[in-house]
């Protein structure tokens, strides 16, 4: 009797085990795959780590080395975001406030347009309709009080008090281009100009080529060289030592004679750039400035400050979504002294550094994961974990401006930083995150949506990739989109 009831028991138990043997998926998991990729880049003497969570409850789902601290590179810019989305919000705008400090005699106005340096890192720049036509907002509020000339200058309020010009840690070759412009305490047009070279056809390669600066009022010292016997065609500048301006060399092949060259040079004294621009709109506008040499009538009053005109920002939704998206350094610099201001009522990166630790102790993040020096991820001297970086974006989430955050994140195979790497129809537009880059290091931080998985339909994830170089196996982009489509594609356990 017992035997009999033993043997369905057994066959039960058979079943059952087979049903569970039935439920495990067949073929790769995300795990086995994640581990494939770290296991050919650790052979090669690279370094890997990583880390993956929940987005709603923060479990973790997957880690490799998650403790160990790399360059965080420019993902060190979602740590700045975030820090000045919180103490913020999203609806923030820059406000920069110009008055006249002068008298007007009928038409002729004598003294000074004074500019109030507010460190938003937008006015003049192209990329917003808003901030675009700065001058000429000055420049038509001028015309509206009826001034046909003027005899002053314009100053910059704001900036004496301004921490060192380039953040610590920050490398001396970089200091020529846009993406290292000096995050000054008054921005102007992003603290650049356009420099670009070019050759008439037919004419000698060896000759210097004519030099044009945009916009045309820009004034910036610049030396170019030519070296015709270089491997392949590019064009380097570097600051003077000791001195403004930079010095440039074109270089191309033997066989090659390129006729235009472009690049982005950082400026160092914005104030001067927007004179010029303020000084150019009244002109178009038939406002001209009288020499100060020339004699004028004496003003009828002392000079008194009066408003004209203030220049306000996009929301700071869109400049963070202009800084994550495109990578901005400046902007992210900017941001993050922003934010050290609101909580420390200074800006300095030394300020900069305690505001952010007592930040990340406020969201439970230990320093020993996460060591912020800047706000953009130049200074060589930032140290983070995948740990870290995740904590960052997952306390993002909770709280309010957490979507402002996800929005300005580079979508892969649409926009930003992302916008060139391949996708499937299964994974399209379900893949953010922002990229870091500096020599030998690749850093990616992001949040992946998983269709059809309803235990876990969002994951926060870091990707830090150290001591790469341009001969390993597996490059880092790619090894990036093989993870980030596994997230998306494969089972988590």
């Amino acid at each position: 009797m017992r035997r009999a009831l033993l043997v369905p028991l057994l066959l039960a138990s058979l079943s059952l085990v087979g049903c569970f043997r039935a439920k495990r998926p067949e073929g790769p998991t995300f795990p086995s795959l994640a581990q494939s990729l770290f296991g050919t880049l650790e052979d090669e003497g690279a370094l890997a780590s990583a880390y993956v969570v929940d987005a709603q409850t923060g479990e973790p789902l997957f880690h490799h080395r998650e403790h160990m601290r790399l360059l965080p590179a420019s993902t060190m810019k979602v740590v700045s975001t975030a820090s000045v989305l919180s103490a913020l919000g999203p609806d923030f705008r820059y406000q920069t406030p110009v008055s006249l400090e002068g008298s007007q005699v009928d038409g002729l106005f004598l003294g000074d347009v004074v500019v109030e340096a507010s460190g938003d890192p937008s006015l003049g720049s192209w990329r917003f309709p808003e901030t675009a036509l700065a001058c000429e907002q000055v420049a038509d509020a001028m015309q509206a009080r009826g001034i046909r000339q003027w005899r002053g200058q314009v100053r910059v309020r704001g900036t004496d008090d301004a921490d060192l010009p380039f953040g610590p840690g920050w490398a001396w070759d970089d200091a020529a281009y846009a993406y290292s412009a000096a995050p000054t305490a008054f921005v102007f047009r992003e603290n650049v100009v356009d420099l670009s070279l070019s050759r008439a056809d037919g004419a000698d390669c060896a000759q210097p080529p004519t030099v044009q600066l945009t916009p045309a009022f820009a004034s910036l010292p610049a030396v170019v060289s030519v070296d015709m016997n270089a491997e392949r065609a590019n064009l380097s500048c570097v600051r003077q030592r000791g001195g403004p301006g930079v010095r440039c060399v074109w270089r191309s092949p033997a066989n090659q004679c390129p006729r235009t060259a472009t690049v982005k040079l950082a400026v160092d004294e914005p104030q001067v750039l927007f004179s010029a621009c303020v000084e150019e709109a009244l002109l178009q506008r038939g406002v001209p400035r009288l020499p100060m040499t020339l004699e004028a009538p004496a003003p009828l009053r002392p000079p008194v400050p009066e408003p004209l005109v203030t220049l306000v920002s996009p929301p700071l939704s869109e400049l963070v979504k202009a800084t994550n998206k495109e990578s901005l350094n400046l902007y992210a610099e900017r941001l993050g002294l922003r934010f050290t201001r609101e909580r420390t009522g200074a800006e300095s990166y030394t300020a900069l550094r305690s505001a952010m630790a007592d930040e990340l102790t406020r969201r439970g993040i230990p320093l020993r994961d996460l060591r912020p020096v800047d706000g953009s991820g130049l200074s060589r001297y930032n140290m983070a974990t995948a740990r870290g970086m995740v904590r960052v974006l997952f306390t993002s989430l909770r709280e309010p401006y957490g979507s402002a955050l996800v929005d300005s994140l580079p979508v892969a195979g649409q926009d930003g930083t992302l916008a060139t790497r391949p996708v499937t129809p299964r994974t399209a537009g379900h893949i953010r995150a922002k990229t870091g880059t500096l020599s030998g290091q690749r850093c990616f931080v992001g949040v992946v949506d998983r269709p059809g998985d309803s235990q876990h339909p969002r994951v926060v994830f870091a990707l830090m990739l150290g001591n790469m170089d341009e001969g390993t196996a597996l490059p880092s982009s790619e090894a990036f989109d093989r993870f980030a489509a596994a997230l998306v594609e494969l089972p988590l356990h």
